[in-house]
């Protein structure tokens, strides 16, 4: 196809652009409201809810660990991008000898989306690497007027009984320093079924990669007051700066479901 993924070196950066991966538009008629007012990030998954996913796999209780993001595998494979407006730009590239998936944002708002399919209690820790050069100063994830994610890990829980399905989303978040490390917020659009745990915060670490490690179960009982649905069924990794209009630069590296 036009436009195939390609290679091109940036100093001491090797980048891979994402070229014909699958990428998904979504237009405003979204959780019963326009985008503006029901989040973009919330619309995204709005629309990975839409298909019926497999059930989590059983082999996989078996495993220490539980690869979810893979920052050397192809973006154009398992991804799905999706888009809301103007797209922040993911890229697969070499930083500081370690693969990573960039994302470079202004006045855009999109995301990486891929099906897991894994249970929470069988892998109940996550672990990740992640490094932000640059955050927007005047965001606010508090508000729905200022709600931009310098770095975000998006975990969406499904739980199906009989005809209902319980769906929920924890978030993990690198903001400004308008909200302090360890603190949850709940979502200003969806405030019953997303919230957010704010795990680094303000620009004392930017442009150093921080390895981080939390207790899935744990985080969700604190942030919600109970046990989460069984599965977590989509992650989504997260930059936008369509709220505040500032540059954002982030990068992701790998990240695991672990089981203790």
């Amino acid at each position: 196809c036009a436009g195939a993924a390609g290679r091109k070196a940036v100093g001491e950066r090797v980048v891979q652009t994402l070229g014909c991966g699958r990428t998904t538009r979504l237009f405003p008629l979204v959780f019963g409201g326009a985008l503006n007012r029901a989040g973009p990030w919330l619309a995204g998954i709005a629309f990975a809810l839409s298909f019926p996913g497999p059930a989590a796999e059983p082999a996989l209780a078996a495993q220490a660990s539980h690869v979810l993001v893979d920052p050397e595998a192809p973006l154009d494979g398992d991804w799905t991008h999706k888009i809301f407006g103007t797209a922040t730009e993911y890229t697969r590239i070499t930083l500081d000898d370690r693969p990573a998936i960039r994302a470079l944002g202004r006045n855009s708002a999109s995301g990486l989306y891929r099906e897991v399919d894994y249970r929470a209690a069988e892998h109940p820790w996550l672990e990740w690497s992640w490094r932000v050069d640059r955050l927007q100063t005047s965001a606010d994830i508090r508000t729905e007027a200022g709600q931009d994610f310098a770095a975000a890990i998006f975990l969406i829980f499904e739980e199906r009984m009989l005809l209902m399905r319980h769906t929920s989303v924890l978030s993990y978040v690198w903001t400004n320093d308008r909200v302090s490390p360890e603190t949850v917020v709940v979502s200003p659009y969806h405030p019953d079924t997303s919230r957010s745990v704010v795990v680094e915060s303000g620009a004392k670490r930017l442009g150093q990669w921080v390895h981080e490690r939390r207790n899935v179960l744990a985080d969700y009982r604190r942030a919600f007051g109970e046990d989460p649905p069984k599965t977590v069924r989509t992650l989504a990794l997260f930059t936008d700066s369509d709220q505040t209009g500032e540059p954002v630069e982030a990068y992701y590296g790998a990240v695991r479901a672990v089981r203790e």
